[in-house]
């Protein structure tokens, strides 16, 4: 999905805090708001409140303000992750290191809220820090993605969502501003997590496609016509990651991204599949011309794709929770080598949820990806270096002894793209609050 690379920021990081404390205003009215019986009604009046083993967050229901505010279409979604990983085996440091990220989700529905039907605003900010690096070993994609996304961030708070959803009856929605892109794969059983779930490389919380950056600013359509969705973006080529404003929007060009997916069933098990062309108009390195004689003439090439294809199957239901289970994913993705650095690539493997008998909330995943890289990449590099393909396997096992706890064991296996180092075994372990 992203682009791998480091973009350059546009508006200074402190601009996120700016905003945040503009629209504090409005969050805190819209609270101070709330009817005096919305509070008087809340579930949880007349029961005993649940233990902290049970209940769904660590703050509970904040005394009947949480479902309160839900009634009146505001909802908070705050999780802390600390992580830990080693470098076991591979070159480079091999010390292990610590991080740590705070997440704030905040959706508002527009409709409860007594302004129009049908809109929402939704915003995701996001805070990290600690010394634990994105890079290791000379690999091409982040093993740890969470130490380097948000770009250019670190101990800052960026808004990297901020974008206004209209739907338009049960079947079409809009989305408009500025976007995350791992936020749309939040609903996925294999892909996504932002590094905080699921898996830590970045080749499965989001498949690298060279034409969609971490951060997008643009407009999303989305129509359903069961069992079919269709998806339709139109976006700026640039990371908006640190960006607030819409100066110089599609200046370096426009990107446009179509997508039809199907899901229903196969043998009574649930079953998707989807096809997505992306297409971008931005200039880029023409690779071919990289390592010419000094004084010659370059130009930069222009216009880059890729399509990908996706499939998912549902192998073992799970007895306890319907829908669940072992299930299969995979992704496989051509472009056009140059200027995207990209040739191939491959990602897929198995996810299940509640599979273990009496561990209904326990997950875990084993996947494997290969990135072809651009021949004319490799062969730009040759002359000083080596660049080779990537690929590599990681697995993870998430224990939840309670619904607001994740306890996470991951081992990752990659052999780097810098031909010049071995391949790589590391560890790490992650908790989220």
């Amino acid at each position: 999905m992203f682009i791998p690379a480091v973009m350059p920021a546009r508006q200074p990081g402190w601009a996120c805090l700016v905003l945040l404390r503009a629209l504090w205003p409005l969050f805190l009215a819209m609270g101070l708001g709330v009817p005096a019986q919305a509070l008087a009604q809340t579930p949880t009046e007349g029961a005993s409140p649940p233990s902290a083993w049970t209940r769904d967050t660590l703050g509970g229901d904040w005394g009947g303000l949480r479902s309160a505010l839900g009634q009146q279409g505001l909802r908070f979604d705050l999780w802390a992750t600390g992580f830990y990983q080693d470098l076991l085996q591979g070159a480079g440091n091999d010390d292990g290191g610590f991080s740590g990220r705070a997440d704030l989700m905040i959706n508002g529905d527009t409709g409860k809220l007594g302004l129009w039907q049908g809109g929402g605003f939704h915003v995701h900010a996001t805070y990290r820090g600690g010394d634990l690096p994105g890079f290791r070993g000379g690999a091409l994609f982040p093993v740890h993605t969470s130490g380097l996304l948000p770009l250019d961030s670190k101990d800052e708070l960026i808004a990297t969502s901020l974008y206004l959803s209209q739907r338009f009856g049960d079947t079409s929605r809009v989305m408009l501003g500025k976007i995350n892109a791992i936020d749309l794969l939040a609903s996925r059983p294999f892909f996504g997590g932002w590094g905080t779930d699921r898996f830590w490389n970045l080749a499965f919380v989001a498949p690298p496609s060279g034409v969609v950056p971490p951060v997008i600013m643009g407009g999303v359509l989305t129509h359903s016509f069961a069992p079919y969705a269709l998806t339709a973006m139109v976006f700026d080529p640039s990371d908006q990651t640190t960006n607030y404003s819409f100066n110089r929007l599609f200046d370096d060009g426009v990107n446009v991204s179509l997508g039809l997916s199907w899901s229903g069933e196969l043998a009574q098990r649930k079953s998707g599949a989807g096809i997505t062309a992306t297409y971008s108009t931005a200039e880029g390195s023409d690779w071919s011309q990289i390592g010419l004689p000094p004084g010659s003439q370059t130009t930069p090439k222009k216009g880059s794709y890729n399509v990908a294809v996706e499939l998912s199957h549902l192998l073992v239901q799970s007895a306890g929770v319907p829908g669940n289970g072992l299930g299969l994913y995979a992704k496989a993705a051509i472009a056009d080598g140059n200027p995207n650095p990209f040739k191939r690539s491959f990602v897929g493997g198995v996810a299940g949820l509640a599979i273990v008998p009496r561990r209904p909330l326990d997950y875990f995943g084993v996947g494997y990806f290969f990135y072809d890289l651009s021949n004319d990449l490799q062969d730009a590099v040759a002359p000083v270096g080596s660049l080779k393909d990537e690929q590599g396997i990681e697995a993870y096992n998430t224990f939840v002894p309670a619904p607001w706890l994740r306890l996470s064991a991951n081992l990752q296996w990659v052999n780097p793209a810098n031909g010049a180092n071995p391949p790589v075994w590391l560890g790490g372990v992650r908790m989220r609050v």
